[in-house]
């Protein structure tokens, strides 16, 4: 039964993520501990003299596989464990069993050295051993601390403060490792561990559900770890997901091994300039990680882990220019130094994107294993990338790491290319709108701040009047960003339409420009058009801006349309604008935008009378009511968000 020890009440989950006290000492933690990880890393190579000779390559790519192979053979049973026991405990576990093993690393070194050239490096295998139980368990352990709109900014955070972690580690690692004797690294190592586990005890965990009792009875270990994989197999998306991490693995993986060849061959460095080149990583994983915190909730993570990966490539192939390309060693060194950042930035994206999409998509009774899962395929990844240059006995590999780097270079552009194909070859709007709609999307969530207020009740499919007030220019764009999946058609002033980029976008979802007087006879048939073929048409049924506190009759075109076409009216209201005359001034401005959409305003006892004068007015004023009632459900939710 996966229930947590000693459970504590929890009060409500804060809106603010930096407010949830569990989150922070879980990201302390993990912070913590990722640091450990790696501090000691330049001291294990000094010891073995890695900087001289042809062999820094295989050197760093040896310790990298023994680190992770334990994530690859264990991590289907260190993801079950995250679904059977309770997970802080596993946590707490696995830092406490890594403070003794660092303790001692330099008696373990001593012992494993005489059983050949792998023997040095085999301590560095148990401290794998425990990372791999800490980290499904910590994947696990997340969702469950946060509210669920936060997980792309947690994901990010976590992502970037853990390989920031890292590469400060790398910095100091390397610093230490040059001027100081190496058990200072491995004393300092250790206390981090310890440090991460007293901060996980401070963690108050919510109450979990037990699990089926019937379920667990029947429920064998060895099916549990089957059904991780059946579960991974069966779900195409989570199969993708899968794969774009394992080439973000694999590369990352190549580019790390690399590292200490090129910054002793092209930029004349030593294991001081190693480790800070490295760290190079995490500047960019803390601008990463600020971006994607800042934007997760604009941002699709669909579109941020495609984008992602050719900001990586991009990356990667600065990199490879100034390992590659003869050059002064200063600026090899600075193009070297800016690739890397880069790779950084736009990795922490693709990380955070992927783990988000898994959260969402893996139900919480498997999720563990499917994280198991996780790690053993990206991770064999991993392993495939320093086998290749750590097992054979390349006596040479240090003169070709360049040419290896822009090889994999082309993975994370093929797997960017590839994965924005699929997305828009499976959105039913079309390529050239679906990329309009997601960047319309991300301008109202980010610049314009908008919000949906509750569900969307417009229907997928069949004809749909989704009738609106009007604030500003901007109206149009927040109603199609809250309606991603059915971008509506537009009536229109007809003066917009020789605007160039506002004529492109509304060809695209076929708006109808329309005189403002309300005689355009042929925009009126062009819309009956549009409806009785089964399309979404959205008009402001107020017929130009309105300011607050202006009275204004509503027009009956959307009355009209209704009653003769028989298609639903969907009320909607758009507040949080700052209403303005200017078209510009309207689209420039940032609003705290909110959307909320209604019931079908009934008008069944009028389709008998649709051509009745007095039947289009009674259904005016029954949509503008509707309307108006929305106006007042969405701003007493927006004072309880704020209480």
């Amino acid at each position: 039964m996966n229930v947590e020890s000693t459970p504590v009440a929890a009060p409500p989950l804060p809106s603010r993520l930096l407010r949830n006290r569990n989150f922070l000492l879980l990201w302390g933690a993990y912070a913590v501990s990722a640091f450990g990880d790696h501090l000691s890393e330049m001291a294990i190579l000094k010891t073995q003299d890695a900087l001289h000779g042809e062999h820094a390559t295989a050197l760093m790519a040896r310790l990298t596989f023994l680190f992770f192979l334990p994530f690859v053979v264990l991590g289907p049973i260190t993801g079950l464990l995250a679904d059977r026991l309770p997970r802080r405990a596993i946590m707490i576990t696995a830092d406490l069993a890594r403070f003794v093993i660092m303790l001692a690393f330099p008696l373990l070194m001593a012992w494993t050295s005489p059983l050949g050239p792998w023997g040095p490096f085999l301590p560095v295998l148990a401290i794998g051993t425990f990372a791999a139980a800490f980290s499904p368990a910590r994947f696990a352990l997340l969702p469950t601390l946060i509210r669920p709109g936060q997980l792309v900014q947690a994901n990010g955070l976590l992502s970037g403060v853990g390989i920031m972690a890292s590469m400060i580690a790398y910095v100091l690692g390397g610093y230490l490792a040059e001027r100081h004797h190496i058990l200072v690294a491995f004393r300092l190592d250790a206390g981090t561990y310890l440090a991460s586990a007293v901060l996980l005890t401070l963690l108050a965990l919510p109450r979990r559900q037990p699990a089926d009792a019937s379920t667990a009875s029947t429920d064998s270990s060895l099916h549990a770890l089957i059904e991780g994989f059946r579960y991974a197999r069966r779900h195409r998306r989570v199969v993708e997901l899968i794969a774009v991490a394992s080439v973000v693995w694999f590369c990352g993986a190549l580019l790390t091994s690399a590292l200490p060849a090129v910054v002793r061959d092209a930029y004349h460095g030593g294991y001081e300039d190693v480790g800070t080149y490295r760290a190079c990583f995490g500047a960019g994983f803390l601008l990463g990680s600020a971006l994607v915190a800042s934007l997760g909730r604009a941002l699709r993570s669909e579109i941020a882990l495609t984008w992602g990966l050719f900001g990586a490539a991009g990356g990667m192939g600065l990199f490879t220019v100034s390992a590659l390309v003869p050059m002064p060693a200063g600026a090899a060194a600075v193009g070297g130094g800016v690739g890397i950042v880069l790779v950084g930035v736009f990795g922490v994206a693709v990380m955070a994107s992927y783990n988000s999409l898994l959260q969402r998509t893996v139900a919480d009774r498997c999720r563990g294993r499917v994280f198991g899962v996780v790690d053993v395929v990206t991770l064999s990844a991993t392993l495939v990338a320093t086998g290749t240059l750590a097992i054979p006995n390349w006596q040479t590999i240090d003169r070709w790491v360049g040419f290896i780097v822009l090889g994999a270079t082309l993975l994370p552009l093929g797997a960017g290319i590839w994965g924005l194909r699929v997305r828009l070859r499976r959105s039913d709007l079309g390529s050239a709108l679906a990329a309009a709609v997601h960047a319309n999307e991300f301008l109202s969530k980010f610049w314009y701040r908008l919000e949906r207020v509750g569900r969307p009740t417009v229907p997928r499919f069949g004809p749909v009047i989704v009738a609106a007030n009007h604030r500003c220019a901007a109206d149009p764009l927040l109603l199609c960003a809250a309606l991603p999946y059915r971008p509506p058609a537009f009536l229109t002033a007809r003066e917009y339409a020789n605007v160039p980029i506002a004529r492109w976008f509304m060809r695209l979802v076929g708006c109808i420009p329309v005189r403002r007087d309300g005689t355009d006879t042929a925009a009126t048939k062009q819309a009956l058009r549009h409806l009785r073929a089964g399309g979404a048409l959205a008009v402001f049924i107020e017929g130009r801006i309105v300011t607050p506190g202006e009275e204004v009759e509503p027009r009956d075109g959307v009355a009209m349309l209704a009653l003769r076409t028989g298609a639903p009216v969907i009320p909607a209201y758009i507040g949080g604008t700052i209403a303005h005359d200017s078209a510009f001034w309207g689209l420039v401005l940032r609003h705290h935008a909110r959307v909320r959409f209604g019931p079908a305003v009934d008008l069944s006892d009028l389709e008998g009378d649709k051509a009745s004068r007095e039947a289009v007015r009674t259904a005016t004023r029954r949509i503008y009511a509707a309307i108006q009632g929305l106006a007042e459900a969405t701003q007493s939710s927006v004072r309880m968000d704020g209480e």
